[in-house]
């Protein structure tokens, strides 16, 4: 496999606190063998193209933890894309 087979993006940005990690409102719940993983996120670069997708949320009232997500998974779902001049390059 080549670095460029799979494509990766990095999910922290949310719709009512930005990029403010303390502030986000996604959160994971621990299951044992999975977590269950509940929020919004926008502004992704890559959302809905990439493969697997780094979602920041919390595990705790102050634990901010980084969850590897694969795009096929079950809930993940994607909005329209933002008309971005930048994302045309």
């Amino acid at each position: 496999m080549t670095a460029f087979e799979i494509f990766s993006s990095y999910c922290l940005t949310e719709p009512d606190s930005g990029s403010d990690a303390q502030a986000m409102k996604s959160m994971a719940r621990d299951e044992g063998s999975h977590y269950v993983l509940n929020g919004s996120k926008a502004f992704i670069s890559g959302a809905g193209t990439s493969d697997i997708y780094l979602v920041m949320c919390k595990t705790g009232e102050k634990e901010v933890s980084c969850l590897l997500v694969e795009k096929d998974m079950p809930g993940v779902s994607f909005g329209a894309n933002e008309h971005k001049m930048g994302w045309n390059c």
